[in-house]
């Protein structure tokens, strides 16, 4: 499943992250790598971007880049 089907308060463990240019990079300098829990803690007023917990700290991924994050519960 994709990381944007994760609704409030939920966890899943990462299993891959697509092809999002240099972004990845940054995510994976932050934390988001195969095999980490997250967990989805709120979204922006308007949507987008969504916040999430990663290794206890929080991160805003737009959707559009979370479509590329893979992950299962």
């Amino acid at each position: 499943m994709k990381l944007t089907e994760l609704k409030r308060g939920e966890k899943a463990k990462i299993i891959r992250i697509g092809k999002i240019g240099d972004l990845k990079k940054r995510l994976v300098d932050m934390g988001v790598t195969s095999g980490e829990t997250i967990k989805l803690e709120r979204d922006a007023p308007l949507g987008d971007p969504q916040q999430y917990i990663i290794k206890g700290t929080g991160i805003a991924i737009r959707k559009e880049d979370a479509q590329n994050i893979e992950v299962e519960k």
